[in-house]
Parts: C-alpha cells; structure tokens; sequence
C-alpha cells in the first residue's frame, strides 16, 4: 500500500485557487484545505521549473546542484549550455527511499531524463526530447515505456498550447497523467513512495492566466483528487506561483545600451529595428511580430525583419553574443553572467556598478526591479562558482527577458500573460495531518519532509527541514551520509538539442 503521495502542480498559487474554491469550482480541493495544513511554499532563485523540481525533490539549493536556469553560461567560451538529469549533482528521495529498501514510482519530475535506474518505476518529465529519435529510453525500467505510451497514449508534450485543439490536448495529457497515478495507487506492484508532477498546468497558465482554459485544467485536477483513496497521506505542493505580465523589461537591451554586451552586427539590423518598432504599435507580441509582418509589410522588408531575428530568442545569444567584447550577458527570469576572465581585476567593480546601476534604474518612473543581488548572497555550495554573478528580481507585473529587442522595455514578449512568482502553495491531508495554517516554508523543506515521514533518515548535506508541525507524529530517524549523485550512473547521449528546441516553442527561451 502506497503510503506518501507527494503531488506536484506546477505553477499553483493561492489567489487563483482560492478564486476558484470560493466559486465552488474545485470542491475536493476545497475539502482537503479544510482538513488538512496548508501554507505558502518559497521558491528558489529564480523561481523556475528547472531547477526548481529537483531541488525540491533534493531539498537542496542550486549551489548544492550546479544547476540554476533552464540554460546555463560557458564563461570560457561565451556558449549557451543546456541542463539534463546528467547535470544535477545530487542524489533525490527515491533514491533515498531504495536505498533503505522501499519502493518508489515517480512520474513527470521536470528534468529527469534520461531516467537514471530506481527500484520501481521512473517515468522522465519535462526536458525529454520530445517525439524523437532517443538513445535512451523514456522509463526506467525501460520495458515500462512501451506499455505507458500505448495504454495511456502517452504524449511527453503538446507543441503549441495556444494553436486550435490545442487546450484540449493540454487536457488529454494532463489526463493521461492522472489516469496512471490512480493505476500506481492501486497497483499490485505496491509502491510505498509515489510522486507525480503535473507540468502543463502551468503552460496554460502562461499562455492563458486565469482564463477558461486553465480553470478547465484545474477542474480536471479536481476531479481525480476526489479519487484518490481516503487512507493516502498527500503532500501537494508547487514550484512556484504565477503572477500577471504586463511590461517586459529587456536586460540584454540596457546591456547593450549602456556597453556592458556587444553584439555580432548583421546586415540590415538597423532598418529591421526600425521596422520592429513600426510593428510595436500594432497589438501584437513580438513573439508574434514575423506573422504580422508578412501581414502589414512589403515581402522585402518581412524578409529581413524575420531574417535579422528581431526578437532575438535567447536560445540564440550564443550565435550573435561577442564575447570577446562583452563584460556581461542575461539569460532571461533573472540571471546575468559576467565575463570574469576578460574583466580580470575589474570584476568586482564593474559587478559592483551594474548592480548599483540596475538596482536604481527607473523606466517611465518605475523601477522593473525590487531587488538586485549577487550569487553570494543567494546560493551555497560546491557549485557556487558556476552561478550568475547577480540575480535580478522582478517588480510585481514584469517579466525580464533575456533575448534581445530594440527596446528596453516591450509588452510580453515570449506571448505570456502570466509569468513566474516565488510564492507557491503546499497542502498536507491525510489520516495523521491536523487542520492547521502551517505558515510559510521553504520548497527544499519537501525532501525532508517526504523522507521523515517515510522514516528514512535526512541525508547531512541538504538545506531543507522537515515539516513536522501539522503531523500527529513524524519519525525523526536522524541523518545520513549522502548518496552519490544519481547522474553518475548515466553516460552522455547528446539530446540537449532536442530539449533546447521545445523550451523555445513553449517560449521559456523566446
């Protein structure tokens, strides 16, 4: 018998569900709040899926990980890197929990392929490669794959949620998802630990806020909450929140603006920006920009507008960035990279100014940042050295964006209307859970959390501590030496490209 289910909702926020619950649209939710703790979950920094999953499966922060962003900097070279399961140096609780003989089933973990060997099952969330041709398989065991795909017509993702008929499928592969976590639940395999992420709540979020489409999604959820069995303990929990986008404040601009970046110049760069600024005033998103230019302009100006890559996405900084030339380049929800080797003795000056520089800029009397910071004071850990040297914080209503158009400041450039914000939720029911407001946590506080319960001692080297206030009992079993990083049982198979591809289409590096 299953005995922890830990549920992750990607993207979840308070405001929105308690809309929704205040409305009678979620009434299972409704029920558990009323029975069970609950309270906001903290995100890292920046509060993103990757890495934010697994350091809430890990309880560690990304300096204990070497992974902060969904892409990182190669400072040597100037090369944008892409992050998968490889990348994490880190062990999670499954492996935790087969290493004291309980059996585990995890599903959807963003940032888990290729799926490193477990005893139970280990299906690989978002960051696979998306219906392509794949060195390794998509579950672990890999015989499990082909059985998933064909009696849950498993789909790893959707390619555009906004195209017609696109919401539904979003709806169909969230379904999917919760099909096969009532089947684990009463599974003859008996697992002790279960964790499904469900990812694509927040990709209708992003495209969609609050609208139908996503109360549909939060709906569905719903509806499988009401079947889950009444003796399971469950811990749902979510990366981060969700906020409205109304300005995008474009970092690599203002770099460029004030001499801080440097780009390689392209033939017709200046006449396509002008161009760009035309369409501006159309109600588009530049995102969307090439299709209204095959619309509005001649084919010689379209041509080179779509051509020049106004926007330029960040996936394709590394193409257009002289690094040679450049002290510092922004990945887009945050970090910025500063070249430490051309700036030698320079460096902590010149990240000193910028700092200053960002944390006093207003645009049109506003600032688009409430707080500008170095890695230092934000991240700990063996991989500190390999963090953006500072992290910017977004003011309430605006979204940084790390590619590269003619303005610092654009409507929503990537075509989200809801962006990411570190305020999650988590929710605690079951039979040994009081009803009690548990305050605020820590999402490194999840690993913790799960191992305890499953009276499995915490490993030294994580930041988190268990929740244990809302619980009738929860086993203290002490701690542990940590476990070798799961990554190391796993070569390399040169997918990264495949993952880097969908990111963009699902607009996380637009």
């Amino acid at each position: 018998m299953t005995r922890l289910l830990t549920l992750g909702l990607d993207g979840a926020a308070w405001p929105t569900l308690e809309r929704m619950m205040d409305d009678g649209l979620l009434p299972n939710l409704s029920a558990m709040v009323e029975e069970g703790a609950t309270g906001t979950l903290t995100s890292v920094t920046p509060p993103v899926t990757c890495p934010a999953w697994r350091c809430s499966t890990s309880g560690k922060n990304p300096g204990k990980l070497g992974v902060y962003w969904w892409l990182g900097l190669d400072r040597e070279s100037g090369e944008i890197t892409a992050p998968d399961a490889r990348s994490f140096d880190t062990a999670d609780v499954w492996d935790y929990l087969a290493d004291e003989g309980h059996r585990s089933a995890v599903v959807n973990v963003p940032m888990t392929y290729p799926p490193t060997p477990t005893d139970g099952l280990l299906v690989s969330g978002f960051g696979a490669p998306f219906e392509v041709s794949m060195d390794d398989p998509l579950t672990h065991p890999p015989e499990a794959e082909s059985r998933i795909r064909e009696e849950y017509d498993w789909q790893v993702g959707i390619d555009d949620v906004t195209a017609p008929g696109g919401s539904e499928a979003a709806l169909d592969l969230i379904r999917s998802r919760l099909d096969l976590l009532l089947d684990l639940l009463e599974s003859d395999e008996e697992y002790d630990y279960v964790h499904l992420t469900v990812f694509y709540l927040n990709v209708l979020q992003h495209y969609f806020g609050d609208g139908e489409e996503t109360e549909r999604a939060w709906q569905l959820v719903d509806d499988y909450l009401g079947r889950l069995p009444d003796d399971l303990t469950v811990l749902a929990y979510s990366d981060h929140g969700h906020s409205t986008v109304e300005q995008t404040f474009v970092v690599n601009r203002y770099l460029l603006d004030e001499g801080y970046l440097h780009l390689e110049e392209r033939t017709g760069d200046g006449a396509t920006a002008a161009a760009y600024r035309l369409l501006k005033r159309s109600p588009v998103s530049p995102e969307t920009a090439a299709g209204v230019a095959r619309r509005l302009l001649p084919d010689s100006v379209a041509d080179r507008l779509v051509d020049s890559g106004y926007p330029v996405p960040t996936i394709e900084l590394a193409d257009r960035v002289d690094w040679e030339r450049s002290d510092a380049v922004a990945l887009s929800q945050g970090p910025v990279y500063l070249n430490r080797e051309r700036l030698g003795d320079d460096y902590e000056a010149v990240r000193t100014d910028l700092r200053d520089e960002l944390a006093t800029l207003r645009v049109d009397g506003e600032s688009p940042l409430r707080d500008v910071r170095p890695a230092e004071d934000v991240y700990a850990g063996d991989h500190l050295d390999e963090a953006p040297d500072l992290l910017l914080f977004p003011n309430d209503g605006w979204e940084l964006y790390g590619g590269v158009t003619p303005s610092v400041v654009e409507r929503q450039v990537t075509g989200w209307t809801s962006g990411n914000d570190p305020a999650g939720v988590y929710l605690l029911h079951g039979p040994d859970v009081e009803p009690v407001d548990a305050g605020e946590r820590s999402l490194v506080d999840v690993a913790p959390t799960a191992l305890r319960y499953m009276d499995c001692a915490v490993p030294r080297d994580v930041d988190g501590e268990a929740i244990a206030a809302p619980f009738t009992a929860l086993p203290d079993p002490g701690e542990r030496d940590p476990l070798p990083p799961a990554g190391d049982r796993l070569g390399d198979t040169g997918e990264r490209d495949e993952l880097e591809d969908r990111l963009e289409d699902l607009g996380y590096l637009a």
